[in-house]
């Protein structure tokens, strides 16, 4: 049985429309006005959201390697998802859906009427000129029509294109196949160093699953695996992370959290900061609060990003990672604090938390971790009734023999403690206070940010500053206002018309018209004011 994958695309939905349909929804077609949600930006500028996060203090040290990079080898199992094609896996058309013979008559419905009432549709001029034709056609805000169910939750990549470019993002959801960004030869090459990094924690072991909620639990596991792997070594990579923004649920994946701590001495001068009575300097609390003191290794976390370049990284550069380990930081800190609702999130990607797992999937996850098979003491005589297969109990009391019994030795409903998503909680919740044991005090207050070749994976630069909830708050609550369909996406400001070379979009791109028609505008205004002034 195959994984049932989520819908992410237009294209995993089937349609079937009679001619009286298809007339009626020209019909409504021809009546539905342009979006104002989706209308192309206006030239405006939200100063104050840049100046938020890059008054962050940010502390580069060069080319220094940073502390824990060589990390020890852990020998836990790393799972990942293999996954299978099967027809049942995406919805196709009604099976009704037939072509007709060649010698059969066809007839088709008179749409003459319909074609010259679109005809005589006025756009506004101005309107025309800005609005895509698919806006005309959706007037639903970006979050309902990219990341409502069931199409998958918002990402904390979509929280950060933002900080590069919105424009650009809304033509990536808009315009490419599935809203996800064309794959480039140094995206791939960067995804290479990211795996070696990961390789060097952890041991990729593949899972057939069966079911979504399959599916679910093995990432499940991967979090149990991470937490128990940064408990024991003191470092983890690619550690999924839960939170909601705006009531609505953002998942992600940290490149590293570690008990090691990114720049002490950066940390100590900032605080001796904050502490002076300088009213400017007062402002840094915003980036210390009060934690209580333990005498428990903090856990920091760590950004990787590649490059093609060694020239210095600049600020609107460092932006978008700075609110990416902002925002895992407050996902963490929540999730630390058990203020996250596992169970909306199970709602959230459709699953059902008292669905048993497959058995199949059950035996596999049994040959890597024994717990799986353990609740509470049986006796001799219940341990016979509830062991399938020929495993006698005597052989019950020994992991190693259920797995040399094989899947239907070890499958008893009552020897199995995490058979469902509901039932799995429990470790899941165990794990997290065994790793964060103070709660969200159990974070450190720095983050930092790596930048490593892409070509051969050489450190060429370190990033670090503190925590800022201020700086997040003041971003999120713009960027959320486009997603909520509240404003129309703003391109870059002309300060950072660099970022234009690298997109896709830059030939079409309506804020480069609009900035190249001021531009005329403006060249025109000053020769008149020549000519006026020279007469």
């Amino acid at each position: 049985m195959a994984a049932v994958e989520s819908l992410d695309s237009d294209s995993d939905y089937g349609y079937d429309f009679t001619p009286e349909e298809e007339l009626e929804l020209i019909r409504l077609a021809t009546d539905a006005g342009p979006s104002l949600a989706h209308t192309p930006p206006a030239l405006c500028k939200d100063p104050s959201v840049r100046a938020a996060i890059d008054a962050i203090p940010d502390h580069a040290e060069g080319s220094t390697q940073p502390r824990g990079s060589e990390a020890p080898q852990c020998t836990c199992s790393r799972l990942c998802i293999v996954h299978h094609q099967a027809s049942d896996s995406r919805l196709v058309p009604p099976a009704s859906t037939t072509t007709p013979a060649a010698d059969e008559d066809i007839s088709y419905p008179d749409l003459s009427r319909a074609l010259s009432e679109l005809e005589n549709v006025q756009v506004p001029a101005q309107e025309s000129a800005d609005v895509d034709s698919g806006d005309l056609e959706d007037q639903r805000s970006p979050l309902q029509r990219f990341r409502s169910y069931p199409r998958k939750p918002l990402t904390v990549s979509d929280l950060t294109s933002g900080a590069w470019c919105e424009l650009q993002y809304w033509y990536t959801l808009t315009r490419l196949p599935g809203g996800r960004r064309t794959r480039t030869a140094a995206m791939r090459q960067g995804s290479k160093v990211h795996r070696k990094l990961e390789d060097q924690v952890h041991t990729t072991v593949p899972i057939e699953i069966a079911s979504k909620e399959d599916a679910f639990a093995l990432r499940l596991w991967n979090l149990v695996q991470g937490l128990r792997t940064l408990r024991q070594t003191g470092l983890t990579r690619e550690l999924e992370v839960w939170g909601t923004v705006d009531g609505n649920l953002v998942n992600g994946v940290i490149d590293g959290v570690s008990h090691e701590h990114p720049n002490p001495e950066f940390e100590e001068e900032l605080s001796s900061q904050a502490s002076q009575p300088d009213s400017k300097q007062s402002a840094l609390t915003d980036y210390f609060p009060s934690k209580k003191k333990s005498a428990l290794p903090k856990v920091y976390l760590t950004d990787v990003k590649t490059r093609g370049s060694r020239a210095p990284v600049s600020k609107s550069l460092l932006r978008p990672a700075k609110i990416q380990l902002l925002l895992y930081h407050r996902f963490l800190s929540d999730m630390a604090s058990e203020k996250l609702d596992f169970l909306k999130v199970f709602r959230r990607y459709g699953l059902d938390p008292d669905d048993r797992f497959t058995d199949a999937f059950l035996a596999q996850i049994g040959d890597l971790h024994d717990e799986v098979f353990y609740d509470a003491p049986l006796s001799p005589a219940d341990m016979e009734d509830n062991i399938r297969g020929a495993t006698t109990a005597s052989q019950a009391d020994d992991p190693a023999s259920h797995r040399a019994a094989g899947p239907g030795a070890i499958l008893g409903d009552d020897l199995i403690r995490y058979q469902t998503l509901r039932d799995m909680l429990r470790l899941v919740r165990k794990e997290i206070k065994l790793a964060f044991p103070d709660g969200a005090d159990s974070l450190g207050d720095m983050l930092r940010v790596q930048y490593m070749l892409r070509s051969d994976g050489r450190m060429l630069d370190v990033h670090d500053f503190p925590v800022s909830a201020q700086a997040l708050d003041s971003y999120l609550g713009s960027y959320m206002a486009w997603w909520r369909g509240e404003r129309r996406a703003k391109g870059v400001d002309i300060e950072e018309a660099f970022k234009c070379g690298t997109c896709e979009f830059a030939a079409d791109c309506e804020w480069r018209n609009a900035m190249d028609e001021e531009r005329v505008r403006n060249a025109r205004s000053r020769v008149q004011g020549a000519a006026t002034y020279d007469s």
